[in-house]
């Protein structure tokens, strides 16, 4: 029930609700801020890097779907119905149970690197935050 709640609320913050007061930086009256995407192939060395422009407080869900309309950018994702949107495929790339392979959320601030506990449709990114989608194995 906690988790329904939780993936309500983040699809809430994908809808403009203009008036209802808050802070400055969500107000939408910045400019957009600029983000850095980077998706990472470990297992055979790939590193692409888009950059891109985004309002301040668009989920990164935004952020992939502006860059796919853009760029030479794709993905794919499912809803669930307890956990929200979930990351399936980047540019042609899936996880897969068998292999034990995933899409690894991350995000760089300076020279810190985060692993993120919440999906693309609740996650904002920060000004000049470099948002990292690490394609990696689980043991």
């Amino acid at each position: 029930m906690a988790l329904t709640a939780i993936t309500l609320l983040c699809f809430a913050a994908l809808l403009p609700f203009p008036g209802l007061g808050g802070s400055e930086e969500h107000s939408g009256k910045q400019g957009p801020i600029p983000i850095k995407v980077t998706v990472i192939n470990k297992f055979n060395n790939t590193n692409i890097s888009y950059s891109t422009t985004a309002p301040v407080g668009m989920p990164i869900f935004g952020i992939l779907n502006q860059l796919h309309d853009k760029n030479n950018f794709n993905f794919t994702y499912t809803i669930s119905k307890s956990y929200g949107i979930f990351l399936e495929s980047v540019n042609g790339l899936a996880g897969s149970t068998e292999r034990h392979t995933y899409w690894e959320l991350l995000s760089k601030k300076g020279n810190s690197i985060t692993q993120l506990n919440v999906g693309i449709g609740c996650y904002q990114p920060k000004k000049n935050e470099n948002f990292i989608m690490n394609f990696t194995t689980w043991d």
